[in-house]
């Protein structure tokens, strides 16, 4: 349900909690908060039955909740909104160490339903290279930044994989490439459009012709000064956001 405004009931000093409810879960529905969340609730905020708090599944169903007792059972109180999935999706180069991990967590702020993990031309990379923990360890952050943002839709995290094979899988939505020129990204923005950020180094020559010539992206430009790496996606996000 949306307020008559069609904006979601403003819940930003409530504790928010991800539960695995159904979309359709009517007052009176009873869960039970996974066991992380459960722990959360009880032994760190502290709180006890009785206690008020939202709950999100993730798939853009927002609830008002009842914690029963500490071991994270609840019971659904009223429904908040339905909320569209948006229309965003990130694709963000393997960067060297750890670096990954930053700009990733920040995109999960945001109002985008895809995160890929992409291996191009400069990416810092080896052969046989195991991204599972990191895909891993991606998806944690993504859960906690769904809360941390008090957001309906959680960010899904897709593991690596190239730059041709991600297009060719997702070749009917519109892509916008952060890169130097003239902007060319449309106002408004199409209602499904992915973004790219290059990685340390650039696109390499193949990927630009690749990107802009058979992909016929769009340029998004970021301004007249060269950002990192782990920078670039948090301000094309903000750019289209804003």
């Amino acid at each position: 349900m949306k307020t008559e405004s069609g904006k979601r009931p403003t819940l930003f000093d409530e504790t928010w909690f991800y539960a695995p409810l159904a979309g359709d879960a009517a007052p009176g529905s009873s869960a039970r908060l996974p066991e992380e969340e459960a722990h959360h609730a009880a032994r760190v905020l502290r709180l006890r039955a009785g206690a008020e708090i939202a709950v999100t599944n993730g798939e853009g169903a927002v609830y008002r909740a009842v914690l029963r007792d500490d071991l994270g059972n609840i019971e659904v109180t009223e429904a908040l909104a339905i909320e569209p999935g948006p229309g965003l999706g990130v694709g963000l180069p393997i960067l060297k160490g750890r670096d990954t991990e930053q700009p990733a967590e920040a995109i999960c702020e945001f109002a985008v339903r895809d995160l890929f993990l992409l291996n191009l031309d400069h990416s810092e990379t080896f052969k046989g290279q195991d991204f599972s923990k990191l895909v891993e360890r991606l998806r944690t952050k993504s859960l906690t930044a769904l809360k941390q943002a008090k957001k309906a839709w959680l960010t899904r995290i897709h593991a690596p994989q190239g730059l041709e094979a991600w297009r060719t899988a997702h070749r009917g939505i519109p892509l916008a490439v952060a890169h130097p020129g003239e902007d060319t990204v449309p106002s408004p923005l199409p209602p499904s459009l992915h973004v790219l950020t290059g990685p340390e180094g650039g696109f390499s020559d193949a990927e630009l012709s690749f990107l802009f010539e058979e992909e016929k992206a769009y340029r998004l430009s970021l301004g007249p000064t060269r950002l990192r790496a782990i920078h670039a996606p948090v301000a094309a996000l903000g750019k289209l956001t804003g």
